[in-house]
């Protein structure tokens, strides 16, 4: 897992291709909150993200989730979020499938939170349980965007 923000990239250590794809003009923060809900690709299959407006909500009524082929960046694009995580998944492969590389844990041991405004961000990598939209005071409609990279692609570059 990584966080930052998207106004001091300069300081996140991050690899080569997401700092490269992160600092493109149309992904800055800016750009980003004028997007309208969707899905958007960048490179085929292997890079897109997707805007919403979620309304979060108390912890436990979330699901813990994780992916096998995609890391996720989660970018707060407006409002506040808190994301819950566990420790990273050993076994992907022994969990069943709720959606395409969407995998979802039942109750597990929560070991930290991150609170993100607007502007932050946190990638979780392929086996990084994160639970995500969760309320901080109360529930709150929030903007984000959800980016999806190919593990594949992320290691050929």
């Amino acid at each position: 897992m990584i966080t930052g923000n998207l106004n001091r990239l300069d300081i996140a250590m991050l690899p080569a291709p997401l700092l490269q794809l992160l600092t493109r003009d149309e992904l800055s923060l800016s750009r980003l909150q004028q997007q309208e809900e969707g899905k958007y690709d960048l490179i085929d299959d292997a890079v897109f993200y997707i805007v919403s407006h979620p309304t979060t909500d108390q912890e436990a009524n979330l699901k813990s989730e994780f992916h096998d082929r995609y890391l996720d960046i989660q970018i707060v694009l407006d409002g506040q979020e808190m994301i819950a995580t566990s420790a990273t998944v050993s076994s992907p492969h022994t969990y069943p499938e709720t959606k395409p590389d969407l995998l979802f844990l039942e109750n597990p041991t929560i070991t930290t939170r991150l609170q993100l405004e607007r502007g932050d961000f946190a990638i979780f990598y392929p086996g990084e349980v994160h639970r995500p939209t969760c309320q901080v005071r109360a529930p709150a409609r929030i903007k984000k965007a959800v980016f999806k990279v190919c593990k594949h692609w992320l290691a050929a570059q």
